[in-house]
């Protein structure tokens, strides 16, 4: 940073490190933040007053979430085969997308299913539970 302001010179390279690295933190990160429910929740549906509207609710949020990361990946799969193609990588230190966009791929194909055995869960009945609820410790903030 001091060479940055000091001879207006900055690092090579950290703009496509730091682009690559938020890219593998998001992606690496969603399935474990949405099983543990701490991502943002804006509540633009209501809580319905029976509970098989609850329900209904739930299993269609669900499947549009299953949909659109089946087809997320999908298209990492389409990105990372073009990825190789092409040869494609950043501008400054060349770091190639493939192996960011199989990430993606895996990641969001892993997120799918966990919606999935959710849906499938509510299905038979059962009441989703993620790990932080379970904590019975006595250590809440």
């Amino acid at each position: 940073m001091f060479l940055r302001y000091l001879f207006s010179a900055p690092i090579l390279g950290v703009e496509d490190t730091l682009q690559m690295g938020m890219v593998a933190v998001i992606f690496g990160s969603a399935p474990y933040v949405w099983r543990n429910a701490e991502h943002i929740v804006v509540d633009l549906l209501p809580e319905f007053k029976y509970a098989r509207l609850g329900i209904l609710r739930n299993l269609s949020i669900r499947l549009i979430i299953i949909g659109l990361m089946i087809l997320l990946s999908w298209q990492a799969w389409i990105g990372a085969e073009d990825a190789e193609f092409f040869g494609n990588a950043t501008n400054m230190i060349e770091i190639p997308y493939e192996p960011f966009y199989w990430m993606i791929m895996v990641s969001t194909a892993f997120h799918a299913m966990i919606v999935f055995l959710e849906a499938i869960s509510i299905c038979m009945g059962e009441e989703i539970t993620t790990p932080a609820s379970d904590d019975t410790s006595g250590n809440e903030v």
